[in-house]
């Protein structure tokens, strides 16, 4: 059964549109293909990390997506974002939970 999900990308802020637009439509791409539906995905900035670096950076670029998969296609979906140099952090929450 589909859930509701929502994940936070922190992406490298470094990255110019062309890059990130093609990183995002590759991974609204694998999520497609592993069945999920309902995607927005929504640019929310750069934002200047809390007084520490991540991988070197002060600062990144934060991507919110919400879509409705099963768990299995999220699983194997964060498997891919594990390995990507572009990524710096993300996070997936259940956003169907009451």
């Amino acid at each position: 059964m589909p859930r509701a999900y929502e994940t936070m990308l922190i992406l490298r802020p470094d990255m110019s549109d062309e890059p990130l637009e093609q990183l995002l439509n590759s991974q609204e791409a694998i999520l497609r293909e592993n069945g999920a539906a309902n995607l927005e995905t929504t640019n929310k900035g750069k934002r200047r990390f809390a007084g520490f670096e991540m991988k070197g950076f002060k600062e990144g670029l934060y991507i919110q997506m919400n879509y409705e998969a099963e768990p299995s296609a999220v699983a194997t979906w964060e498997k891919g974002l594990r390995i990507n140099e572009n990524v710096l952090r993300y996070m997936t929450t259940r956003s169907d939970l009451v």
